[in-house]
């Protein structure tokens, strides 16, 4: 597959100094980034440091509603055990600081109300990434998933479906599967269901399933997300956030949220899992571009009670 991504590529670069391609040449965007962390964990000394990154998108438009996409990741980190890089030895390595690759490429599709996109791409599951994450934030090789992913919406109807393997180093790439429809019967309120299936080559096959809602009134947002897995213990998450805008630049939140260990899939929740706790953030906009986040997270490990924190400042400056 990458090597057939490499050679459209090269084509779509040829192409597009031909005068047919002209008027649509590649466009460029995406962000550069510094955060600084600092984590704590009752016993452990506590770890900092800062990373900077670079994520460089490139997109043609090919016609009839097709579009080819590539991304490149890069991203320094002073403390490696805190990047966003996979630092598996079979990838990174544990000690490595910085890291470069395509790390995302393939054919987005849009139609009437519905995007399609096939290829190696970032994905969320449940309406607070409750189930499963692998972020945009992620950076390099085996941080991603392949395969198809559509959104759409049929009048108060949302639509979406995930059907993807994860890219993971060795021959253990899982495969997901989840659908969620969502319906928005006023403005101001949306709730939803997700189905979800996790095939997990080495430690079986879980079902899933979530509901979630949101309500906003005035300033504030509230969002609720409650899941539950097949597995026979452990297995429920919920998350509940308030959204508060102050203002045009300034908004803040807060987060409760709990995962047991077999409540998401693969144990890849946006929350970390096995854990419970409350975020703390403030997002402040500078300009168009540039923003700041200010997250400080309280949690604790259900199975022992182990306090352990997280403060963390993002700087992003985007294009």
């Amino acid at each position: 597959m990458k090597r057939t991504i490499a050679i459209l590529l090269v084509g779509v670069s040829l192409s597009a100094a031909s005068p047919a391609f002209a008027a649509d040449p590649i466009t460029l965007s995406g962000d550069i980034s510094v955060k600084y962390e600092r984590d704590s964990a009752d016993g452990d000394p506590a770890v900092s440091g800062a990373m900077y990154s670079l994520k460089l998108k490139a997109e043609k438009y090919l016609g009839a509603g097709w579009s080819l996409y590539g991304r490149l990741g890069a991203q320094y980190a002073t403390q490696p055990a805190l990047s966003d890089y996979n630092t598996d030895p079979a990838v990174y390595g544990p000690n490595r600081k910085s890291v470069g690759a395509i790390d995302q490429f393939g054919f987005t599709y849009e139609a009437d109300d519905a995007v399609y996109k096939i290829g190696r791409q970032d994905v969320a599951i449940g309406t607070t990434a409750l189930l499963y994450s692998r972020p945009y934030t992620n950076i390099g090789k085996h941080g991603f998933v392949d395969g198809i992913t559509a959104a759409g919406t049929v009048g108060i109807v949302d639509l979406s479906a995930v059907i993807v393997q994860e890219d993971n180093p060795g021959s253990q790439d899982n495969k997901i599967y989840a659908i969620r429809t969502g319906f928005n019967p006023t403005k101001s309120l949306n709730w939803g269901l997700t189905l979800g299936r996790y095939q997990d080559s080495a430690n079986g096959n879980t079902n899933h399933w979530a509901v979630d809602g949101a309500y906003k009134f005035g300033n504030s947002t509230l969002t609720g997300e409650y899941a539950k897995s097949s597995a026979n213990s452990d297995n429920k998450a919920y998350a509940a956030i308030w959204n508060y805008g102050f203002d045009d630049k300034t908004a803040g939140y807060i987060t409760y949220f709990r995962v047991e260990t077999n409540g998401d899939m693969g144990k890849q929740s946006d929350f970390d899992n096995g854990n419970k706790g409350i975020y703390y953030g403030v997002t402040y906009k500078l300009t168009d571009a540039d923003n700041l986040e200010f997250v400080y997270k309280d949690q604790k490990i259900i199975s022992t009670g182990q306090k352990n924190t997280k403060f963390e400042a993002t700087f992003t400056h985007s294009f």
